[in-house]
């Protein structure tokens, strides 16, 4: 009893259980998006506005457009759209031994807070 008490009353899972909450809440309402590619339609009004001739709110609209933090985010807004979470693995190589002892490929994620690995 003890044991399930201080699992019950950390905070973090208290945060966890609120976040599952509006990810539900948010499931249920299932939003579309309205376009699956706007780092590509981005592409190509920055090519368009290369080509054409620029006013003051071109270059800004430009200067906006060519930011890493915007293409990021629109890259992870396309991979969400197509709903592409899973991992990517490379693939095995050629000469892949098939004698190996162990059968299991494992994935580890470490995952850093404020804590020193």
């Amino acid at each position: 009893m003890g044991f399930l008490r201080d699992v019950f009353s950390e905070k973090s899972l208290s945060y966890l259980m609120k976040i599952h909450e509006k990810l539900r809440h948010y499931e249920r309402q299932s939003p579309t998006p309205v376009l699956h590619s706007a780092a590509g339609l981005v592409e190509d009004i920055i090519e368009e506005l290369q080509t054409a001739p620029v006013n003051n709110e071109e270059k800004e609209l430009h200067q906006l457009l060519s930011t890493p933090h915007l293409r990021a985010m629109l890259v992870v807004h396309d991979t969400v759209a197509q709903k592409n979470f899973d991992p990517v693995l490379p693939p095995l190589p050629d000469n892949f031994d098939d004698d190996f002892d162990e059968e299991s490929v494992k994935i580890v994620r470490l995952v850093k807070n404020k804590e020193p690995l």
